[in-house]
């Protein structure tokens, strides 16, 4: 029996930890043959190669180097490029496996749908409800084209039966990036933290993070966000691991000088995987308008204020250690402070297949890929 040939395609930074798991898995076995393609997506050094290391990946086989550009730019340069290379394979791809929701999802999942080959999509079935966000977009197209539906939480499941999706391609595997974080848990907690933190890190302090474009983008909303840091520095040390988009926002603005001046936050370039992790586990407390933190802070218990209008990822908050709140909220310090008093008095359970068997549940639904090639 001729292998199974699957290619898998990463993008971004939290693409690279939800791909790590399931490529180990499925590199023990013997009928499978696997191949990596990095879009480019990210490409600092910081938010991108140095996850290969960390996560003992080899190199990519493919790296297309897509930069920047608007969401329409690099979906159509990532799908050309993609089309290339998938009409040059031999033998063809059987199967090709996307992950999360952003670009180079999308394009994964259109170009392989055009050309034939069955779409696997991992962490699919999330809403916001929000067709603002190019995430969302990325999302509902990607789930309608695929083939086999890797779901992570509940909402998932009910969300992709409302869209008419047959039952048959839903499967209920739980959550990749879990199983990372609990796989590399040993590293993540014995790495060593930049110099410049540690004092910071002797008492409760917070972690902050920002990158969306509703929130960084727009010279108004920034300010904002710059004033609700230094709001939090009154209560604690701050501290912000900058994105390189954020950073650039800031500058322009004058707001990254008045922020740097602050002898209670502690402005950083974006972290490594191990780094930041083990920097969240030490906090008190996490500010961001991130997706995928919101799910670490759940697993880990830490509390987490997610300054958007919506989640995709409804279960941090009914099971977990998340709460919205919108960036105008004049009652920012006692909303954020009252969370984390109200988290010390609730009793917290463990989420269904948020473990180290998530690749494993995925294996098994790719061996129905085997049987029906």
């Amino acid at each position: 029996m001729s292998k199974l040939n699957i290619l898998m395609i990463a993008g971004t930074r939290p693409n690279f930890i939800k791909l790590a798991p399931l490529y180990h898995r499925l590199k023990k076995e013997n009928d499978i043959d696997i191949k990596i393609c990095h879009t480019g997506q990210h490409y600092d050094k910081n938010m991108s190669d140095v996850f290969w290391e960390y996560l003992e990946l080899p190199e990519p086989n493919y790296a297309l180097g897509i930069g920047g550009g608007t969401v329409p730019e690099v979906i159509g340069n990532t799908t050309v490029a993609l089309a290339n290379l998938m009409q040059k394979a031999d033998p063809t791809y059987d199967l090709v496996i996307v992950f999360g929701d952003v670009n180079a999802t999308v394009s994964g999942a259109i170009t392989a749908t055009q050309l034939g080959i069955p779409v696997m999509h991992v962490e699919a079935g999330l809403r916001s409800f929000d067709r603002s966000m190019p995430e969302e977009i990325n999302r509902v197209i990607t789930d309608h084209i695929s083939e086999y539906l890797m779901v992570s939480e509940y909402s998932g499941l009910e969300h992709l039966q409302k869209e008419g999706i047959e039952p048959s391609k839903i499967h209920f595997v739980g959550n990749i990036m879990i199983e990372t974080l609990i796989n590399t848990r040993s590293k993540w907690e014995s790495v060593a933290l930049p110099d410049e933190v540690k004092d910071f890190i002797s008492k409760p302090f917070a972690v902050c993070t920002f990158h969306r474009p509703e929130n960084v983008d727009v010279p108004s909303q920034l300010e904002i966000v710059a004033r609700r840091l230094l709001s939090l520095s009154t209560w604690m040390p701050v501290v912000f691991p900058v994105h390189p988009r954020t950073k650039a926002r800031l500058e322009k603005s004058g707001l990254y000088q008045l922020l740097v001046e602050n002898e209670n936050i502690k402005l950083l370039p974006p972290l490594g995987y191990f780094e930041f992790l083990s920097l969240v586990s030490k906090s008190a407390i996490v500010i961001t308008d991130s997706g995928g933190i919101q799910e670490e802070t759940a697993f880990l218990g830490k509390p987490c204020v997610t300054i958007r209008k919506n989640t995709e990822r409804p279960i941090t908050i009914t099971e977990g250690t998340n709460i919205l709140m919108d960036l105008h909220n004049e009652d920012f310090l006692s909303f954020v402070q009252t969370h984390q008093d109200n988290l010390k008095k609730t009793d917290l359970n463990p989420i269904k297949f948020w473990d180290n068997k998530v690749s494993e549940r995925i294996l098994d639904v790719i061996k129905q890929c085997r049987v029906k090639k």
